[in-house]
């Protein structure tokens, strides 16, 4: 039988701390998981928890979704060290136009060498990025500036409980030559992208543009 603690660890485990429906959604390896956790994301350990294209959220109705991106060479590095390479690439291209490739037992050092982006980071960015009205409000958070832009994002989540932020401990530059100059042929358009976004952008769907300018003008 549970004991009193065990009882309110259990429920503050599994209370949706939004007051909002809410999907948090990433490019892998930038700790999203934690912070979908945090604010109750309907997407975390789903098909959709890494979606290639907010389109996949389409069918959802009174819903706010994230989209959390940042430097990628950290992030690959990241899934290699945990062994998530295989697993990633599935996720990343799920309901795509594109099948995932085996990255099954498969090195860091043999990936770079196959100089091509098996898990499509550029395409999930450049889809969630470049929505001029999407369907649902959508925010857009750069890892790297979480600790300056996390009371905002709470805040569009409608979250009150506050949230730990924990650092990330490597970096892509501590790499050995050949390791960086692999990222960097792979990856370095799209960390040229990631490092001109702001440190977050919120996205409105026409329809609350709309509202807005009528209360306005009103």
């Amino acid at each position: 039988m549970l004991d009193i603690p065990q009882l309110l660890s259990r429920v503050k485990l599994f209370r949706k701390k939004a007051a909002v429906r809410c999907a948090m959604c990433s490019m892998g390896g930038v700790g999203s998981t934690a912070l979908a956790r945090h604010i109750g994301s309907i997407s975390d350990k789903t098909i959709r928890e890494h979606a290639y294209t907010p389109a996949v959220y389409d069918d959802e109705v009174d819903i706010r979704l994230g989209y959390m991106f940042g430097n990628p060479y950290d992030a690959v590095l990241s899934l290699f060290r945990r062994n998530y390479q295989d697993m990633h690439a599935k996720a990343m291209n799920v309901n795509s136009p594109t099948p995932a490739r085996s990255l099954r037992g498969m090195t860091l050092e043999e990936y770079l060498e196959r100089g091509v982006d098996e898990f499509n980071i550029e395409r999930q960015f450049d889809n969630w990025v470049s929505t001029l009205s999407p369907k649902h409000p959508t925010i857009l958070v750069k890892y790297e500036s979480l600790g300056s832009t996390i009371d905002k994002v709470l805040e569009f989540f409608q979250c009150e409980e506050p949230f730990e932020l924990k650092r990330r401990n490597s970096s892509w530059v501590d790499q050995p030559s050949r390791i960086i100059e692999g990222l960097q042929l792979i990856y370095g358009d799209v960390a040229a992208k990631i490092d001109a976004m702001p440190p977050l952008k919120i996205l409105l769907p026409e329809s609350a543009h709309t509202q807005t300018l009528n209360a306005v003008t009103s």
